[in-house]
This record gives C-alpha cells, sequence and structure tokens, in this order.
C-alpha cells in the first residue's frame, strides 16, 4: 500500500471513529491491540500497518477497507458558538421544510428525547460527536450545516 492509502487510512479511521464517538481506546481494544495503538496510528508515529490490522479497523468501524482508502472527508474537531447558532438555525430550517414535529426530528437524527428541543432553547450544547452524527444522518456535509467558510 502506497503513502497517500495510508494517509486516507488514517484520516477516515479518525473521522468515522468521531462520528461513531468510539475514544481511540474503544476502538483499540475492538480489534484487540494495546490501547495507545490509534493514537500512535493516528498521529504517524506507526507509519505502517499490516493489513489484517487495517481490515479489523475497516470491519470494527463498519466500513470495508475500500471505504478507508478513498480520499478522506475533513475532520472538524472543534465547533465555535457561533457555528452552532448557524447550525441550530439550519436544523429548525431543514425541520420545517420536512414538516416534522420536534420529537419525530430528534428520533430521525438519532437524538434523545428532548436533546433538540433543549439545543433550540439554549439550555444544551451539542458536542462535536453529536453534530457529526447530525450530519451523517441528514446525508449532509458538517461544514455546509454550521455554515463553515471552506
Amino acid at each position: 500500500m502506497d503513502a497517500e492509502m495510508i494517509e486516507n487510512i488514517r484520516s477516515n479511521v479518525k473521522y468515522y471513529r468521531i462520528v461513531k464517538g468510539i475514544s481511540g481506546r474503544q476502538l483499540s481494544t475492538a480489534i484487540g491491540l494495546s490501547p495507545t495503538w490509534i493514537h500512535c496510528f493516528e498521529t504517524r508515529i506507526i507509519r505502517e500497518s499490516t493489513p489484517e490490522n487495517l481490515q479489523l479497523l475497516a470491519k470494527a468501524l463498519g466500513k470495508k477497507l475500500s471505504d478507508l482508502i478513498k480520499p478522506p472527508k475533513v475532520v472538524i474537531q472543534a465547533i465555535s458558538p457561533e457555528e452552532a447558532e448557524r447550525g441550530l438555525q439550519n436544523l429548525e430550517r431543514i425541520r420545517k421544510q420536512k414538516r416534522r414535529p420536534v420529537r419525530q426530528f430528534e428520533m430521525d437524527l438519532g437524538l434523545c428525547e428532548g436533546h433538540l428541543y433543549k439545543a433550540l432553547k439554549g439550555y444544551r450544547k451539542f458536542t462535536v460527536e453529536t453534530w457529526w452524527k447530525i450530519a451523517e444522518a441528514l446525508n449532509m456535509d458538517l461544514k455546509t450545516l454550521i455554515g463553515r467558510e471552506a
């Protein structure tokens, strides 16, 4: 496997791990490696990996290895308060366009009951993992959802 493919795999592993809300420790445990292995792989301390380990990573993330080799999506790791506000406005606009009650829309997005309602009212904030989950559920790029400039 060439260097570009390995870099794509690194970035995609991190992306899918964040989207799924899995810690590096949980992922490394799932594939039967030491708890620091994922960190070392994602930060390029481990330069190469065996095909078997790459297959284990893909399987643990619910993906095919060919999915991990594709050029990666940009991994957003933090969302500013302004972006969160734009994201909530966009969510509300999408909800109204779909003519969905808040609770039904929460269920569509895979959110706990009251989570979206409380966020819309300013009582709660979404984690970056929740924002990723919402973007995935909407089949939408997170940058677009939160209004981040390219």
